[in-house]
């Protein structure tokens, strides 16, 4: 991977590579790490053990076990949320957690709050004068923004 990070299947070739920079033998390297020879014989090979095995592993051979994760970013918009899950549950097929999503998505659309719209009607009045005309204006625009910060954000 080009960005620094290991594919879980290279814990054999960083294993034996540690093994060899040693001067181990794959028991001598077994019973230093505490894991079962077979073990590490199918690492080598390109099995990833179970968890606790693969921690001690990565650990012995000095290495971040990050490099073996890419950092996710998580979705925020709460369709997006929805959509990951139905897209990692195992048993809808790609198509079927798509389907879902957009029937997700058209629901949130129609039900979601919809954003408040304020408006005013001036007459047009001889007593004002159009500096008062345009202080008024911008009182309206305040007065609508923070009516759509709270609908967003809650009372404050």
């Amino acid at each position: 991977m080009a960005d620094g990070s290991l594919d879980l299947s290279e814990l054999g070739r960083l294993f034996a590579a540690e093994r060899s920079r040693r001067g181990m033998s794959l028991r001598e390297a077994s019973d230093d790490v505490g894991i079962p020879f077979n073990t590490l014989a199918r690492v080598e090979k390109g099995h990833v053990p179970d968890l606790p095995k693969f921690k001690r592993l990565v650990e012995w051979c000095g290495a971040d076990i990050g490099q073996f994760f890419e950092p996710h970013e998580k979705a925020t918009v709460t369709t997006d949320v929805i959509a990951e899950h139905l897209h990692s549950d195992r048993s809808l097929s790609p198509e079927a957690a798509d389907r879902i999503a957009a029937i997700v998505n058209e629901l949130y659309e129609a039900l979601a709050r919809p954003e408040r719209v304020s408006a005013v009607h001036l007459r047009a009045a001889t007593t004002f004068r159009p500096d008062a005309a345009h202080a008024l204006g911008e009182l309206v625009d305040d007065l609508h923004q923070a009516l759509l910060r709270e609908s967003r954000d809650g009372p404050s």
